[in-house]
Order: structure tokens, then sequence, then C-alpha cells
């Protein structure tokens, strides 16, 4: 039987082979991972990542480097992992992909379960899950390694808090208490964000769990799950002490308010509305880093319109999918706000709300709201301290059960409790013949299973102090039956405030009252009223199935069923091809080409090829992530790494494509000499002053010379206030050498004896291929 209140799907006769919605959910995330991982093998590492490879390779493992910050972000399990690839197998890509389609798998199976513990048993299950694991806007945590090391294991502690609170909340288990705790710390580990995994927890507790206005739901949620709130807030307050204290702040103000209208319409209207529904169906290029959403102005309104009607049909079926939206939309507020606080006013805040990687955790909270409003709760919680308590096994003899009323209306089929008097001991009666009274039961005809609750000595509890464990019902009567107790909300009504025990006044349940199309209950009936045996079959009173139809009358079935499918087809269709045009444009990596050259330009490179450094091209890493753009950083991870010197005769440059050029300088140039064949004569000891056809600014500048020397001796060179020296040799020579410095003319003095040195070649700029 399932444990700590977990339903069990219909038909579920084995593990796997004869439950048939597990096995169509495992096909689904079999499928999800196996399309992910396709596709991000086609592209290739990029921008942070080879950032974060840098700083691992020119880091060893220390506590220092793992507690590091990166862009402000701190990972220390994040950067564990890079560096433990990094060091032994270097710059490579595949590991990456097998971990991201790892955390891929470990998500879909830990939200299956969440699903089968939170939601009905039903084949709608498969609609959240689907959501979940083919969502576009999870596809850059599923191919890029910088968004995935944070994104993946935030989303899996999302689920995996979320269902230790439902399993708090169903059964009152201080164990999982526990795991909520490691569930939130898996996240911080991984990205500071997973903050909001606490703000999740509480309100999707609030929001499910607990009923009444918004002031008491909140003291409701407070009141009853209290050790929960306690233990949370205990962890988040450690954790940002201990983030904050070691971070610059990232807060930004805003330019204005059309800045803030602007990223809003686009975050919700570009990114999670077309996302939500298999979108943005378009992309825009950002070079080697993950596209970004740009839907067509129809797809927007298709997507909004899409997901208004979904709202309005689930809140119109079930009272409790409201809640549920309720939950999504304020999620998304938090995460704006997260946003708004630190994008805006930057220089890239005007595409911050196109890009999915931002918002792609909102998928986890969509799919759980999407599954609670078409599928349904599975059962009410009990609350902290209280559990489903076991039905009592005896039936009380001559039970029986109000008579159906003469307008033809359902009675309230309840047998009536005794009253304490009657169930007490007479004086002088033993314990034993005190304990073995039996209370009274009660059944209710119309709602199948019974509601299990607690009684003692005659009276019936409708909380208990401790966790029993469920217990089978007796078999010996034919009709099944439970104690009457006070009404308890509907299997997702949630656990609201309950008065003590009561022996009066306890109705059976009816038929779902969250479903908003169900009829509404009769009046409530006194225990002390005895009633006739009720005669009328199970079936007949029993609530419609769960489902996202309801009660919706046959005529209309059909075509109903029609447009939902295709519906749900068009969405597929979308989602399919969403996906692809993102795979073609992840596939298309510049990195990949550079870093696959270099590899095969060294190998056959001569022994002393040797580079200045200098910066990949910006495709591959920006100018922003200076100095990991360096070409003597990035090539830190290569097996075979370039030869990088300050000065030399005869320098190589790498080219934009990764092949090994001659290089030559691309800059600032000295004016012709006046000696003819010479340029400028410079003996020893003396210094010549040569203009520049272009002056340079105060930099870090690459000098070439060409010269024709009548002997050996040394030369200095001076621009601005900076001097460098170099070696001369006789006959016609170049030198490559760094000066920092700046002007508009250079001086050049040569020591030597009888040295006379020839010179019409000064460039000072940046090594480039010299032209063919």
């Amino acid at each position: 039987m399932p444990t700590d209140g977990a339903p069990a799907a219909e038909g579920t006769g084995g593990w796997l082979g004869t439950d048939r919605i597990r096995t169509a959910a495992l096909a689904i995330i079999a499928l999800s991972v196996l399309w992910r991982a396709q596709m991000a093998s086609r592209g290739f590492l990029a921008a942070d990542d080879y950032v974060m490879i840098t700083q691992a390779a020119e880091s060893d493992l220390t506590v220092g480097h793992l507690l590091t910050l990166y862009n402000n972000h701190l990972m220390p399990a994040g950067r564990l992992i890079t560096w433990l690839i990094t060091e032994h197998l270097g710059m490579v890509y595949w590991p990456y992909v097998l971990l991201m389609a790892l955390g891929q798998a470990i998500l879909g199976i830990a939200f299956l379960r969440l699903l089968r513990r939170l939601l009905r048993p039903s084949w709608l299950l498969l609609l959240p899950l689907g959501a979940l694991m083919f969502s576009p806007l999870t596809l850059e945590a599923t191919s890029w390694w910088a968004v995935g090391v944070n994104m993946l294991p935030m989303q899996i502690a999302m689920v995996l808090a979320v269902s230790a609170q439902v399993s708090y909340v169903q059964t009152g288990r201080k164990r999982h208490l526990v795991t909520l705790a490691l569930s939130v710390l898996l996240g911080l580990v991984f990205f500071e964000k997973a903050i909001l995994v606490v703000a999740l927890v509480f309100l999707l507790t609030a929001a499910l769990y607990a009923d009444g206005g918004f002031f008491r739901t909140i003291w409701t949620t407070i009141r009853r799950w209290w050790p929960s709130w306690l233990l949370l807030t205990a962890l988040s307050l450690g954790f940002l002490a201990a983030y904050l204290s070691n971070s610059e702040s990232s807060l930004r103000r805003p330019t204005s308010v059309g800045e803030v209208f602007t990223f809003l319409t686009q975050m919700l209207g570009s990114t999670v509305m077309p996302g939500l529904v298999g979108g943005p169906w378009r992309w825009l290029g950002a070079g080697d880093g993950a596209p970004v959403a740009a839907p067509p102005e129809l797809g927007r309104w298709v997507a909004w319109t899409l997901v208004v009607a979904l709202i309005v049909a689930t809140v119109r079926r079930r009272r409790r999918a409201g809640r549920a939206w309720l939950l999504l939309g304020a999620y998304l507020v938090l995460v704006a706000g997260m946003l708004a606080a630190t994008r805006l006013g930057s220089t890239f805040s005007g595409v911050a709300g196109g890009v999915p990687r931002y918002v792609s955790d909102v998928v986890v909270v969509a799919a759980i709201c999407l599954g609670v409003a078409v599928v349904g709760l599975a059962r009410p919680s009990w609350g902290t301290g209280e559990a489903a308590p076991a039905v009592l096994d005896t039936p009380p003899a001559g039970s029986e059960t109000n008579p159906e009323p003469a307008d033809g209306t359902a009675p309230d089929r309840t047998v009536a409790a005794p009253s304490a008097a009657s169930t007490a001991p007479a004086p002088g009666s033993t314990a034993s013949t005190a304990s073995s009274t039996t209370p009274v039961l009660a059944e209710s005809v119309r709602t199948g299973p019974p509601k299990q609750v607690v009684a003692r000595l005659g009276v019936i509890h409708a909380e208990a102090p401790v966790d029993p464990e469920p217990q089978p019902a007796a078999a010996a009567e034919p009709v099944p039956l439970v104690l009457a107790a006070e009404r308890v909300p509907d299997d997702e009504a949630g656990a609201v405030d309950s008065p003590g025990p009561v022996a009066s006044q306890h109705p059976a349940g009816g038929p779902d009252p969250d479903d908003a199309t169900a009829p509404t209950p009769p009046p409530r009936q006194s225990v002390e009223q005895p009633a006739e045996p009720e005669r009328r079959p199970l079936a007949a009173d029993s609530p419609p199935p769960p489902g996202l139809f309801g009660p919706l009358p046959e005529r209309y079935r059909e075509a109903v069923h029609v447009v939902l499918a295709l519906v749900l087809v068009a969405i597929c269709l979308g989602t399919v091809w969403t996906t692809s045009r993102y795979s073609d444009e992840w596939a298309a990596k510049s990195g990949r080409s550079y870093v696959d050259t270099v590899r095969i330009e060294m190998a056959s490179a001569p022994p002393d090829t040797v580079f200045f450094d200098g910066p990949v091209p910006d495709e591959v890493v920006p100018n922003l992530s200076w100095p990991y753009n360096l070409q003597s950083r990035f090539f830190r991870a290569f097996g075979t790494r370039p030869t990088f010197v300050d000065e030399a005769d005869n320098l190589s440059v790498l080219d934009s494509l990764g092949r090994i050029q001659v290089a030559t300088v691309v800059g600032s140039t000295i004016q012709p000499g006046p000696q003819e064949g010479c340029g400028y004569l410079v003996s020893g000891g003396q210094s010549v002053r040569m203009p520049l056809n272009e002056p340079r600014q105060d930099w870090h500048w690459v000098v070439r010379i060409g010269y024709l020397s009548s002997t050996t001796g040394t030369g200095t060179l001076r621009l601005g206030t900076g001097t460098a020296e170099f070696p001369i040799k006789k006959g016609l020579n170049q030198r490559f050498f760094r000066i920092i410095g700046g002007g508009d003319s250079v001086e050049l003095t040569v020591r030597g004896t009888d040295i006379s040195f020839c010179t019409n070649e000064i460039a000072i700029g940046n090594p480039a291929p010299k032209p063919e």
C-alpha cells in the first residue's frame, strides 16, 4: 500500500508492468531526456562555461575556490563538479551533457513522485508532467552548462521540497522536515536564487492546504505547520548572512517607469505565456550563447488566449483551481521583482525579459498548478501532528441511517453516534469493560471510501495527538462504516481550523465540495435521530470521477474532446517546432570550431612557435569577461597549450578561426625617414625622434621594429612615459616586444661599439595575421 498517504494509481498491480499511468509517465521522461541530450550534444561550451573552466584550471581544490562568487553567484557545488571534470578530462563537453541529462531524469522522476502524492490518480497526471519535461523555457537548463548547473538543481530542490512539505502536511511526521531542509540546502549550494524555494513552500501550503480569507489563511498556515517555517526561517537567515557578507550588492535602480513596463510585458508576453503553451516558436540568435525569445505578435495573443481560457475553465470546474493559479501569480511576482531589482538599469535591461533561463523555475510552479487545477488534490491534509487515523473494526449494532425525504432529495445518510453518557462505563466497572466499549460509526453512501477519524471512550475526535498508521477496515459488515465527525474539508480544501472533540452534529461527507458542479449537500441531521437503513446501491449517488470535464452533458462531450485534442496537438507541434529551432541555433557554435581548429594546428606546429597573449574572438568569450577571455587563460585546460611570450624575433598569432598565422602589428606606424635606403639612421649613443602617423593613447601595446644593424647591441624605445629595451642582432632582423605608454612619436636610442642602425618600420598596436 502507498506510504505516507500517497495515492495509489488505478490498476496498480506492480511497480511498472501493470501500472499503465506510471509506464506512460516514465516513457515521457525517457523521451524528454533522450531528446534533450541529443539537442544538447549538437552544441558545445559557451561564454561563461569557458570562464568557469578557466577558473577551475587555475585553482587548486580548496574551500576558498569553492566559495568564490562567480558573477555574484554562490555555487560551491557547481564549482566542485566543474573542477573535477576540468582536472581529469580538460576542456570537453560530453560530461556536462551527460550530467544535464541525468539532472533532467532526476527532475522528471521526482516530479512524477510528487504528482502521485499530491494529486488524484488519473491519466491527466501526464499533462503537468509533460508540461515540465518538454517546456521550451527549460531548454537552456538542459543544454548550456553554465545555466544547467544552477537551474537544474534548483528545479530538483523545488520539487523535493514541495514533496517533503506535502508529505508533512498529509502525515505530520517530523522526518519529512529533515527532507525539506536537505532539499532547500541542495538548491542553495548550487544557486542562491534557490532561496525562493522557501517562499514557494509557504505559498503552496497556504494556497492548497488552508482555507478562509487572506489573513485567516496566512494565520492557519503559520499556526498549523509552524515547525516547517521555524526550520526554513533559520536556514534562510543563516544562508543569507553567509552570502551577503561576501557578495557585492547587485541591486540596480530602473532608469524609468517605461523600462519597468517594457520588462514586464516582455517577460510575460514574449517569454512566460508563449513558453507555457509551446512557444516562443521563433528565436533571436545571441552568438554562442542561448538565443532569446522573439515570438510573433500573433503567437503572443494566441498564448494569452489559451492560458486565460484554461484558467477560466478550471476555476469554473474546481474551486481550488483559483488558488492554484493565484499561487502561480504570486511566484511570478517574486521572480519578476528579483529580476527587476538585479537586471534593470544595466546594459542588458532591454532584453532581460526575453531570456528564458531567468524564468525557467516558473515552469515547475506552473506544472504543479496545472495539475491541481485539472486533476485535483489527492486528499485533505490533517495538519501538523495529525494523521489519517485508523477506521475502527467493529461496527455498532443496530446502525441505522436517516430515511430518504419525501421530496426525493438525497438524505444525509449518517448513523447516529451515541452520547458520551451512553458509552461511559458504569460505576464500579473494570477498565477492561470500559475500554471494550465500541464507538458508534456513521456511514456516507454517496462518498464511497470512508473518511477516517479517531474516537476514544465513545467520543468522536477530529484530531489525533499521535500519527498512527492507517489500519484496514474490518470486512465483517457488508456496508463500510466510518465515525461521524465534523465536516472534513474536501480532498482539496485542505486542513482548516476545527473544534476540539465533539459528540454531535457529524454529517457524513458528500460529493466533492470542491467540484463547482457538485450538488449542494443536504442540511445536517442531528445525530440523536435514528433512521431507517438505506438500501440504495453505492453507485447510485456516486460523484462524477475526477477529471477536466466533470458532469458535462453527453451531447457536448465529443465536441469538447475534439477541440481539446486539437489544442493539445497544436501545443505539442508548437513545442516540437520551438525546440527544433532552438536546437539549430544552439548547434551553431563558434567556440567549438575555434577550439577544434586550435587543437589541430597546435598538434602540427613547430616546437619554437610562440604567441603574444591576446583575447580570443569576442563571439567565443565576450570582452566583458576580461581577463578570462585572454588566450593564455582560455587555453589553461588544453592538453597541448600554446606558448606565450612577451618578446620574440618571430611571432605567430591565432586568427579568428583558430589557425596559426605569421604575425605582424596593426596600428600606428612611424612616418618615412629622411635617409634614402635607410629611413632613420641611429648611431651608437644617439637618440632619434620618429613621429607617428596616428597618436596612441596610454595602454598596453605591442611594438614591431624591422631594422638593419651593422653589429649587435641594445636598443631602447620610448613612447611617452613608457620605455622598453630590446636586443639588436647583426644584419636584417625584426623584433616584437611589449610597451606601456602613449603619444604621437617614439624616441629610439641604440648602444653598441661602432653600431649603425637603420629602420623605417616601427608599428605600435596589436598583433594580427600578416597579409598574404
